[in-house]
């Protein structure tokens, strides 16, 4: 019981092995793939024992059949499968049955039905028992299939397959090993045991044979494999002689063999056998030169034996069977052995070849020639086999050579024979019967045997010899310059002599033997001269003869007037007239005419040139005459012949109508006759059309050129209306109601009118012309309606629902309803080229129809159409169903037998998808039938799947044939074509249906699964995946990339369209990626090269195409793994991209165990898993060139491009070819704009024949050249303009994939060092393409933007290397507030350790970076904008990684600002970094500087702004200032500048309600940055100042526009963002750069520069009402946009009006200095009133308490900057109350006073009329009081305790960031938005979240300290004068007073500080009013209140402040220092 424990293959021994043997053969033998070769020898080792014991089935076993009835219960053991697995019993039975059906061991059977359920999905509606039925017979096919590849694959005499020598020994051994195992009797036995009818019978009794499809399926296997092992012997004899017992063994089978097919030929199996035969007893070779050595290979020549034994049996053994066959056989043997008597044979075998006469008369005695013709030749098969054709040709031709004497004797005979007839007939007696004719039908022979030639052999040439050049005037002897050889010579003799003297009974024979030998342009060419060198020797075998015998007829029959219209069919007219004999002998001459005609142009022009005999006068003259129909049939064709010329079909349309064959006009001679007639009364009565069909084809070919537009014009309206008419309701819509004697011409009929209006259609250009009636004259007077082109008419019919369209409609069901028989009917191949006419009509209807209804429409006529889709949609009447649609598109499902069906079908099925009316309806009509449905797609998953090889660029022109591979590729393209149109559609859409979606639940609910998984269907995404997947995995990679290279780019652009959709994309992703892996295998093939055996038409446009689609399918892939947290789906991906990959997949590798293997690929080492490092860096052993899969992909991406050299024209004017040209462009469907060549084609060959004269005609065929070199030239550009388009998808689709990977996937991903080197590397890679000079600017032009990307990518990484630098600096300085600087220093060291290293290992990369990114700018200096652009950004994002950061302000920031400190740092490596990046930039020049500035002034906006940001980047590193002196010596600042007035109008835009686009307000702001970054430094100001920065700010009109801030209070309003900004945000954006620039240009030259702050000064005065409404600050709510406002202009102002001294710019007594001092003092009255309103009162605080905690996009706390910008404000104030105390001087006896003695203000608890004392000192002559400055002192030191204590809290919990709770790190982190983050990730968040709040909080306390040191010093200086130098006004003046009165005017006047103390005008009345303000009581009251109020605690602590906060400051005592004073003026004065 061992074997029963044996596992199954659930694929089956008797299928799967021999299947995949079938792929591999053909793969290595056919496809010549060079991997294949080793596989197949290994598995023909394998399978020989199948080869030798052919097609016997295992057999059966008791003991397996035991095994498998038990199964039942105990199971079986499948491969594949853990444990046992048990059957049901109903697959028991079956598998039983099939065992007994096929006498077939019962496991075998068992696998075979395990085999058909799982291809269930392959055959839907069939059990899974008919589908073993179908394995089994298929299984057995490809065995047989594979042996006779194998053999013909052999080294042998006849054919070779042009594969390796190895290939073929290998091959050649095998087989010859398989026959001598007695092959050829195995083969003849199973041919012999193979019945058809048996086997049908024997499945029909066990219910093997499901409905026609499926028994079509077997019967057609069935046989193929009896006809494949008959081939299997006729290869091996094509190739190598059989031996003595094979040739006797196949004698034996054709003497018992009588196989005939029912109409009398030998079916294919016999006739293979026989020409088996027949080549096995040739001996063709002995004439070759090397015969000697080839003979003794030939057992007929080294057996002695063989000749006796095979003569013996053939002429002496047991009867025949088929005596003809026995005829042939001996014929062929008699013609061998008269070739062997020729040869010097040994004395044994001449007894037997001097036999050959007796043979060769034996064969003739029974007929061999009547017996070759009627059922060889005859055969359906025999004409496509070039080998049975070569046989034939060679018996016939050395009957012909090697026996003259037996042909003259059968010619002899012959005459001999005409004259025995010709005296019976004189005699009136009727001819013998016993006569021979061998020799007429030996001409009869010849004749069938040439006639067919569909493989353009032209073997009928050898008959033919050129005329000698002294025999005619002709000289074809100057195209021959060799002696024809004796053979061909002795032909044509024969063919000359058979002529000669001809009697009339071998008449016809010979003229019939002439049409067969004339079949082929040389060939009829010669026969023409023939028949014309004949006529000189008055021989009834030439033109001369045949004409002037037809014009004979002619004249006597035109005598003979009909009295009828009918009477011209009365046989006695005919008697008189043409005998019987003379028709055939007519027939037979107008035949030969007619293929001469067809043949050869030059003879069809010189036939009808010809003067004497004028073919067409006379053809025509006959038609007219009395004559039998079947003669006016042959009459037309013949015409139809001469027509196939243009220039004879003209006037040959002017003679059908002068002739009126039809009828067209009412003055017509024969009246109502014609072939109206002829059709109705003859044809119809005799159901016979022959002049019909006739007249069909000549109208066919007429229609070859354009009907002329005056056809019968005079006697009627032009045009071709009568001849439509004719054909559309007297043939076409009547053929189907009419009889037939033979049913096969019904759909001949129907054909050929088809064919007629089909050309008719297709040739149609639609013009509006067409649309307007046209009246003309005709004959008689009147006027008729001009005829419209009958594709207009046609059109019109087409789209009404009439009796055409309904026909067409009925005639697509009849051939479903017969094609679904699956049964051969008479006319069969008439019926499927009838309904594949209809498909053309329908479709090219559909294609025409937008444009004729939209002509239609606008023309106004009243003539109805409707859409055919909308037609289609109608009830069939048949049916009473709407299954038009269904009925079309069923031709998919008979793709095997009408492929062109099928491409028609889907091509009209994707036009009516088109129509938004119909789509909706159509998937509910395909998937109605449940039955029909899986018939559909089933029939669209087999077109796809079949295995042509695309051979050409397909396409799809109706004028020319295709092949069988073309047309099915063509529909498989189609199909993906109608896919990837509908699934954009509303679902369900056609596509959906396609691809297996679900129709009745949303789409993206589908769970697509593998075929028969769940019931799921085989679909067309299967298919898509099986096609693209086959070679995948190997070596070579995917197969479809070079044999089917533009199915596989719609593929992949399907993949790509189905992983884009919105609702396919996640189902069709989670089915590509869980069960296919399908990207990841792909990819790994990736980048797609053109393999080296490839020989198909894969060229790079598509190689690039199918990477594009594919790798954007990769980067979604990337993007939704990422995104949905796939993290090892993205990782992988991204491995495999990012790592090493050998450049050369072709080259081997090593295998793990160190050992080469050529054969072993990176792909098998990713599978052995190689180690590698992070992405990449593989240790190669073998040392082979290793580069990123990224880099790779883009390696094959050439940017260079040739283009095609000019025309050079001689005949037409190159502009006018340019413009026709530009005419026929058009886009295809992937957006490229290219020239349509069959368009320019028709235009140009219009041109052509539009050429006039003999001098043109002369120039035609030069013309005709200039034409095609017009055409190749525009092919060549248009190929050049898909590879530009594809190499620019193909980048774009790079460019997704390396965006996707380092901008969406997660960061941790691709990390530090290996981040840098991938970018590093991208860039480098990316800049030297660039650099290339022969790249193109079209295809480098979008790289600058990746660039761009990547340069961003790049300085991101170094600033998260500086970040995390800084936030460990930030660590170590908070930790060193605690005292612990030693753990600082360390992280400091390790930091800047790693940092070092990085940027040194970087430095030399950086700067190839930079210098690729300048020499690009430099290049593309005028030339695309966009391309400056993104460079410039590029540029920028350079510039900026050697940018320190800006470390947050925190409380040791400013410890390192210290001069000593900056001092004893060194260089660090950023300022390395900076100064190479610097002499880079300067090593390039003016030039660089140029190109910058320049763009900078002019340019596109965008390339403006990001120059000016390039320029202020540079600037800031210019530490020479070598550009600043550049752009100054050029006058580029100074242009700035003055652009700024010149930009005013624009910038006032700006600030409208509906601004233009806000272009202007960047480029400004742009510009602005840049005068700014000049003014930050002293010389850069001093040369803004000279060039009149502030003037001409002052002079911009732009500043006065300040909206009213009344609209924008409302809380928040002010920082909601909207894509437009409003007016008041617009506002800020150009009034804060002005601030900006007036800042930094006074910081930058200091207060000792007077001029600056003057010239600010005059800015602010010349805008002064903008300035005092700023100030004037009515927001009732605090908003941190006016807050900013608020503070830069308090800033400015304050700085301006404190340092400046405007006086002197003045002239003494200059009225404009007195308006000027009274906008100043207005201002700076705005400016001191602010100071109660921002002191830190409580009101205050609880209004920054109520703003609302908000945390923006881009990480900005709003509160805390709030906050901020109010201390902002407050310190300016106080700042600048200082700044003019202290402008006075050193004394505080001359001290500027603004303050008033009270201290009120600082005992109250909350200053809440602030407001009102705000108003009271801007509109009063009172001073604020100095209690004021106590409050705000004591209100901010408090404040700054507070803000200290919680610097320290949040200190405390970054240092302790691990023990913080989970509330308070949500807290930190951001709340619920992060409640699925890890706690890491929340630690991270928390972490960056306290370094930012440090950061708010130490700008806090330093403007906290900042006011307090002011605060403190007003207070000193105020309590200095009023304590100690100040005189009451109620006391008398001292003399001290007296003399402070003569400085009083001076001290008070100098500035305007003193301005509130007195009115504008100043005089002494006013210093007195001033000095009396304050009495002997305020006096008194400050000095009993100071004590009070400015205590002793307040003091302290301001001291402790000092202590704890202001040893970080270089001011450090300076608030000691005042404190001290204070304390002792208080002490002392008080």
């Amino acid at each position: 019981m061992a074997v029963a424990g044996m596992a199954l293959n659930s694929g089956s021994r008797m299928w799967t092995p021999f299947k995949e043997l079938h792929v591999l053969v053909d793969a290595a033998i056919f496809r010549k793939q060079p991997d294949a070769a080793h596989d197949l020898e290994l598995a023909l080792r394998k399978h020989k024992p199948s080869f030798i014991s052919l097609l016997q089935n295992p057999a059966k076993n008791r003991i397996h059949k035991e095994t498998i009835q038990k199964a039942t219960t105990e199971g079986i053991m499948i491969m594949g499968q853990q444990g046992t697995q048990t059957l049901t019993q109903q697959f028991i039975d079956e598998a039983l049955i099939i065992s007994d059906l096929f006498s077939l061991n019962e496991y075998a059977a068992v696998e075979l039905l395990m085999a058909g359920e799982n291809q269930l999905s392959h055959f839907p509606g069939l059990t899974r028992g008919l589908v073993a039925v179908l394995l089994y017979y298929d299984g057995r096919r490809s065995l047989v299939n594979c042996l006779r590849t194998l053999i013909q694959a052999r080294e042998g005499r006849t054919w070779t397959l042009g594969l390796s020598d190895d290939l073929v020994g290998m091959i050649t051994r095998f087989t010859d090993q398989v026959m001598e195992e007695g092959l050829t009797n195995k083969i003849l036995e199973l041919v012999k045991g193979m019945d058809l009818t048996r086997e049908l019978d024997k499945l029909q009794e066990d219910r093997a044979l499901g409905n026609a499809k499926h028994r079509k399926q077997v019967t057609d296997l069935f046989k193929e494999i009896k006809l494949s092992l008959a081939e299997c012997l006729f290869c091996w004899v094509c190739q190598s002689p059989l031996g003595k017992m094979e040739t006797l063994q196949l004698i034996a089978f054709l003497k018992n063999d009588q196989s005939v097919n029912p109409d009398g030929t030998l079916d294919n199996i016999s006739l293979a056998v026989l020409m088996t035969l027949l080549y096995s007893i040739d001996v063709a070779v002995v004439e070759q030169e090397d015969s000697e050595d080839i003979m003794q290979k030939y057992p007929i020549f080294v057996d002695q034996t063989y000749v006796p034994a095979v003569h013996k049996e053939i002429t002496l053994g047991q009867q025949w069977a088929n005596l003809g066959v026995k005829a042939l056989v001996e014929f062929a043997w008699a013609l061998t052995l008269r070739t062997m008597s020729q040869q010097a044979t040994g004395p044994d075998l001449n007894e037997y070849c001097e036999d050959d006469e007796y043979v060769m008369d034996s064969a003739i005695q029974e007929h061999v020639f009547t017996f070759v013709k009627d059922t060889v030749v005859a055969s359906s098969v025999f004409h496509q086999e070039e080998f049975y054709i070569r046989k034939l040709h060679t018996l016939i031709t050395d009957f012909i050579i090697q026996m003259p004497l037996k042909v003259k004797e059968l010619r002899n005979r012959g005459d001999e024979a005409a004259r025995i007839i010709l005296a019976h007939a004189q005699e009136g007696l009727p001819p013998p019967t016993h006569l021979r004719t061998d020799f007429e039908e030996l001409m009869k022979l010849i004749a069938g045997l040439y006639q067919k030639d569909p493989l353009k052999l032209e073997l009928a040439l050898e008959y033919w010899c050129p005329p000698e050049a002294g025999q005619n005037g002709s000289s074809f002897a100057t195209v021959y310059h060799y002696r024809p050889p004796q053979r061909q010579v002795s032909l044509f003799k024969f063919v000359r002599l058979a002529g000669d003297l001809l009697p009339p009974s071998l008449y016809v024979p010979y003229i019939n033997m002439l049409m067969g030998l004339a079949n082929g342009p040389q060939c009829a060419h010669h026969c023409f001269n023939l028949l014309k060198f004949n006529g000189g020797h008055a021989s009834s075998v030439s033109w001369d003869h045949f004409f002037l015998s037809l014009n004979q007829y002619y004249a006597s029959l035109r005598q003979e007037l009909p009295l009828s219209s009918e009477s011209s069919h009365i046989p006695r007219y005919a008697s008189r007239g043409i005998t019987p004999q003379e028709l055939y002998g007519l027939i037979a001459v107008l035949k030969l005419t007619r293929q001469v005609a067809e043949q050869d142009d030059s003879a069809r022009i010189a036939l009808c040139e010809n003067q004497q005999w004028l073919p067409v006068v006379i053809l025509f003259g006959v038609m007219s005459c009395s004559v039998p129909p079947a003669l006016k049939a042959e009459l037309l064709l013949t015409l139809a012949a001469f027509a196939k010329s243009p220039e004879i079909a003209a006037s040959l349309w002017q003679s059908l109508e002068s002739s009126q064959i039809l009828p067209t006009h009412s003055q017509s001679v024969q009246g109502s006759g014609g072939i109206q007639v002829e059709l109705d009364e003859v044809e119809a009565r005799n159901e016979e059309f022959p002049m019909t069909r006739a007249f069909l084809d000549f109208l066919s070919v007429l229609t070859d050129i354009p009907v002329p537009a005056a056809l019968g014009a005079g006697y009627r309206a032009p045009g071709f209306d009568p001849y439509l008419d004719f054909l559309r309701d007297s043939v076409f819509l009547k053929f189907n109601t009419r009889a037939y004697k033979n049913p096969e011409e019904k759909w001949q009929v129907s054909k050929g009118t088809l064919e007629v209006l089909y050309k008719l259609l297709r040739d149609h250009e639609i013009l509006g012309e067409h649309f307007i009636d046209q009246h003309v004259e005709v004959q008689g007077g009147g006027t008729a309606l001009a005829n419209n082109p009958p594709g207009h008419n046609l059109l019109i019919h087409m789209l009404n629902d009439g009796g055409m369209l309904k026909m067409i409609l009925y005639i697509i069901d009849e051939a479903t309803k017969m094609l679904d028989r699956y049964v051969p009917f008479p006319g069969k191949e008439y019926l499927e080229r009838t309904v594949l006419l209809c498909l053309k009509m329908i479709e090219v209807t559909l294609e025409r129809q937008d444009q004729f209804i939209n002509m239609l429409r606008d023309s106004g006529s009243s003539v109805m159409v409707a859409p055919m889709e909308k037609l289609l949609m109608g009830i069939n009447p048949r049916s009473g169903k709407a299954d038009h649609v269904v009925n079309i598109v069923k031709f998919v499902t008979y793709k095997n037998a009408v492929p062109e069906h099928a491409l028609s079908a889907v091509k009209i099925l994707c036009s009516v998808c088109q129509s938004l009316v119909v789509q909706p309806e159509l998937v509910g009509m395909l998937t109605e039938n449940e039955n029909t449905s899986e018939d559909l797609l089933c029939g669209f998953v087999e077109c796809l799947e079949t295995d042509d090889v695309e051979v050409a660029d397909v396409e799809e022109d109706e004028d020319e044939e295709l092949t069988g591979a073309q047309i099915r590729n063509a529909t498989r393209q189609n199909i993906l074509k109608l896919i990837l149109y509908t699934l954009d559609q509303p679902s369900p859409s056609v596509a959906h249906f396609l691809l297996g979606f679900e129709l009745r639940k949303p789409v993206g609910k589908t769970n697509l699964q593998d075929p028969g998984v769940m019931g799921s269907p085989r679909t067309c995404l299967h298919s898509i995946l099986t096609i693209l997947d086959k070679g995948v995995g190997t070596r070579t990679g995917p197969l479809c990339l070079s044999e089917a290279p533009l199915l596989a780019e719609l593929a992949y652009h399907t993949i790509y369209s189905l992983c884009a959709n919105k609702d396919t994309s996640s189902p069709t992703m989670r089915y590509l990626r869980t069960t296919q892996d399908f990207l990841y295998r792909h990819v790994q093939h990736v980048p797609f090269r053109k393999a080296e055996f490839d020989s198909g038409p894969s060229s790079e446009t598509t190689l690039l195409n199918q990477q594009s689609w594919l790798l954007k399918s990769v980067a979604i892939e990337l993007r939704l793994t990422a995104l949905n947290k796939q993290r090892s789906h993205t990782q992988r991906l991204m491995n495999l991209l990012l790592e090493d990959t050998l450049v050369s997949q072709q080259q081997g590798g090593m295998r793990p165990d160190g050992t080469f293997d050529p054969e072993y690929s990176y792909l098998e080492a990713d599978r052995t898993g190689l180690s590698t490092t992070q992405f990449g860096q593989r240790q190669l052993a073998s040392g082979g060139q290793t580069r990123r899969k990224v880099l790779q992909i883009l390696d094959v991406i050439d940017f260079t491009q040739a283009y095609p050299a000019p025309m050079q024209f001689e005949f037409f004017d190159h502009l006018v070819i340019e413009q026709v040209i530009s005419s026929c462009e058009q886009k295809n469907e992937r957006g490229v704009v290219l020239c349509n060549v069959k368009m320019l084609y028709r235009i140009l060959m219009n041109e052509l024949n539009a050429l006039q004269g003999s001098t043109a005609a002369g120039q035609r065929p030069l013309v005709a050249q200039e034409i095609e070199s017009v055409l190749a030239y525009v092919v060549k550009r248009n190929s050049i303009r898909e590879l530009l388009h594809g190499k620019r998808q193909a980048f774009q689709a790079w460019r997704h994939v390396v965006e996707v990977t380092l901008t969406a996937c997660p960061v941790e991903l691709l990390t530090g060092e290996a981040r840098q080197n991938v970018l590093f590397e991208l860039l480098q890679d990316l800049l030297l393409k660039m650099s290339d000079t022969d790249a193109t600017p079209e295809l480098t032009s979008p790289v600058a933007a990746v660039i761009l990307t990547l340069m961003a990518n790049l300085r991101q990484c170094f600033i998260m290397d500086q970040s995390e630098l800084a936030q460990l600096q930030h660590t170590s300085q908070y930790v060193s507030l605690l005292d612990s600087s030693g753990v600082a220093a360390a992280n400091q060291n390790v930091v800047f350790g790693q940092q070092a290293g990085s940027r040194t290992l970087f430095a030399s990369s950086l700067q190839v970076v930079l210098k690729g990114l300048i020499e690009h700018v430099l290049r593309s200096s005028g030339g695309q904008q966009r391309v400056r652009a993104n460079m410039y950004g590029a540029l920028l994002y350079y510039l900026q990684i050697a940018v320190k950061p800006k470390p947050l302000p925190t409380l040791e920031t400013v410890k390192n600002r210290s001069v000593g400190s900056a001092l004893t740092m060194k260089e660090s490596e950023l300022e390395k970094l900076m100064r190479e990046n610097l002499m880079t930039i300067l090593g390039y020049g003016e030039n660089f500087m140029e190109v910058v500035c320049r763009d900078a002034c002019d340019g596109h906006d965008i390339g403006r702004m990001l120059s000016l940001a390039v320029l202020d980047a540079i600037l800031a590193i210019d530490k020479h200032q070598v550009w600043l002196s550049y752009m100054v010596s050029k006058g580029y600042i100074q242009h700035l500048i003055d652009s700024l007035i010149h930009d005013d109008d624009k910038l006032q835009g700006m600030l409208n309600p509906s601004p233009e686009p806000l272009k202007a307000l960047y480029i400004y702001e742009s510009k602005m940055g840049l005068l700014t970054r000049l003014a930050e430094t002293p010389s850069g100001a001093h040369r803004l100042l000279q060039c009149g920065i502030m003037g001409r700010l002052a002079e911009c009109a732009f500043f006065d526009l300040r909206p009213e801030s009344g609209r924008f209070h409302a809380a928040g309003f002010e920082e909601t963002e909207t894509f437009i900004p409003n007016i008041m945000i617009r506002y800020r954006q150009l009034l804060f750069p002005a601030l900006r620039l007036c800042l930094a240009a006074m910081t930058s030259l200091g207060i000792e520069n007077r001029e600056v702050a003057n010239q600010v000064l005059r800015f602010t005065v010349a805008h002064a009402d903008i300035f005092n409404s700023i100030l004037r600050d009515r927001h009732a709510v605090l908003s941190r946009p006016a807050l900013e406002e608020l503070s830069l202009t308090t800033a400015v102002i304050g700085r301006a009006a404190s340092e400046g001294e405007p006086e002197s710019d003045f002239a003494q007594g200059d009225t404009s200095y007195i308006e000027f001092r009274g906008h100043l003092s207005r201002i700076q009255h705005q400016l001191i009133a602010l100071l109660p309103k921002y002191c830190m009162s409580e009101s205050l605080k609880n209004q920054l308490k109520d703003v609302d905690a908000h945390i923006t996009e881009d990480g900005r706390d709003i509160k805390a900057e709030i906050n901020i910008a109010v201390l902002e404000i407050a310190s300016n104030v106080v700042a600048y109350c200082r700044a003019v105390i202290s402008k006075a001087g050193m004394s505080a006896q001359y001290c500027r006073i603004m303050f008033g003695p009270s201290l009120i203000e600082a005992t109250s608890r909350d200053m809440h009329s602030f407001d009102d004392l705000q108003s009271m000192v801007v509109n009063s002559s009172r001073p604020p009081n100095l209690g004021i400055v106590v409050y705000q002192l004591k209100q901010c030191s408090n404040h700054f305790m507070t803000v200290f204590d919680s610097h320290k809290q949040h200190l405390r919990k970054l240092n302790t960031l691990g023990e913080l709770s989970n509330e308070e790190l949500k807290e930190l982190s951001g709340g619920t938005s992060t409640e699925k983050m890890s706690s890491q990730q929340r630690q991270q968040l928390a972490k960056k979240r306290l370094v930012q709040i440090l950061g708010y909080i130490a700008q806090e306390l330093k403007l906290y300290f900042y006011i307090i040191e002011n605060c403190l010093f007003i207070l000193w200086r105020h309590l200095e004068y009023y304590l100690i130098h100040c005189v009451a006004a109620d006391q008398g003046q001292s003399l001290f007073q007296m003399h402070a009165k003569k400085q009083a005017l001076r001290r008070l006047q100098d500035g305007p500080s003193m301005n509130s103390f007195h009115k504008t005008e100043l005089s002494d009345d006013d210093l007195s009013l001033n000095v009396t303000g304050v009495s002997k009581d305020d006096l008194d009251r400050l000095r009993s209140d100071a004590p009070v109020y400015i205590n002793e605690s307040v003091l302290k602590k301001l001291q402790e402040m000092e202590e704890c906060y202001g040893k970080s400051h270089s001011r450090y005592g300076f608030t000691e220092g005042l404190v001290r004073r204070i304390k002792r003026l208080i002490k002392l004065h008080t």
